[in-house]
């Protein structure tokens, strides 16, 4: 009698151990235009069946055609943000495995941050980039943008050029392109918007004349949340003014007849760092400026 006991017991443990419900693990942060699988890990079973939904929707798990393997392999457009499971037959048991959910990365665009200074300046009717000749300025990458990073000038790789920032010193048309190193194949490209810089041989000349406008503008506060306040030092009418971005990209352009003072709303822009750029007889201005 014992020993039949004894064998029931073994019996009941085998078939026990033999119908754990499966286990799933898989790819579940993905990168665009990849695939990733998932994989029973425990066991093998008689029949497999794979299942998705997708996780913010309150449908029933539907059945994937055709993923009737212990593995699915699934692409990054068509089941980002699902989730998937399997079930599975072993004799006359179905079973149930756990949820995964599958995500994917996703960053900001590609941009190229201008470090302006008093060198160079932004021609408000080409958005050309104008540089005083014989100076340079700096240009940064935004993150997450740190691998696989190339600079072209005039559509050809610049030789050593694979670091997040870059020196201009000569004209040309540049752009960058780079990847985020948890997504080192993914390359992002400015070409589609590149920037032209030319070298203005004359600029040098008169940056330091007293009449210029840069010397006879104060802005303030800075950084600024609703208005900026322009102090004009001198018998001189700013008649245009243009705020940009520094991507290049100019956002506000007005007419005015600015003398003495004048008051600029900029409450609608976005937190960051901005120039403005005032236009007058006696020549232009660049004035950085914190909006927060």
């Amino acid at each position: 009698m014992n020993k039949i006991l004894l064998l029931l017991f073994i019996f009941t443990g085998l078939n026990l151990s033999f119908s754990q419900e499966p286990i799933i693990e898989g790819d579940i942060m993905l990168c665009p235009n990849t695939n990733g699988t998932a994989t029973v890990i425990n066991q093998s079973y008689d029949s497999y069946q794979w299942y998705s939904k997708y996780w913010f929707t309150t449908e029933e798990f539907e059945p994937i055609p055709g993923a009737t393997d212990a593995s699915f392999t699934y692409d990054w457009f068509t089941y980002d943000q699902s989730l998937l499971k399997v079930v599975v037959t072993l004799g006359t048991d179905t079973l149930e495995s756990n949820t995964i959910q599958i995500d994917s990365y996703a960053w900001t665009p590609l941009i190229i941050i201008h470090d302006m200074n008093e060198f160079v300046r932004i021609d408000p009717d080409s958005n050309h980039i104008i540089l005083c000749e014989g100076e340079s300025f700096n240009n940064t990458i935004g993150s997450p943008y740190n691998t696989n990073i190339q600079w072209y000038k005039d559509y050809v790789p610049i030789p050593g050029a694979n670091d997040t920032s870059y020196l201009i010193t000569e004209p040309g048309t540049y752009y960058v392109e780079g990847a985020p190193d948890f997504c080192p194949n993914v390359i992002n490209s400015t070409i589609n918007t590149p920037f032209v810089v030319e070298i203005d041989t004359n600029c040098a000349l008169n940056i330091n004349e007293p009449n210029m406008l840069q010397d006879v503008v104060k802005i303030y506060p800075n950084p600024v949340s609703h208005s900026l306040q322009l102090e004009i030092g001198a018998a001189v009418a700013i008649n245009k003014y243009s705020i940009i971005d520094l991507t290049g990209k100019t956002l506000v352009t007005n007419k005015t007849n600015f003398t003495d003072s004048a008051t600029i709303d900029v409450s609608r822009l976005s937190n960051g760092l901005y120039i403005l750029l005032l236009e007058s007889e006696i020549g232009n201005s660049i004035h950085k400026f914190v909006k927060e």
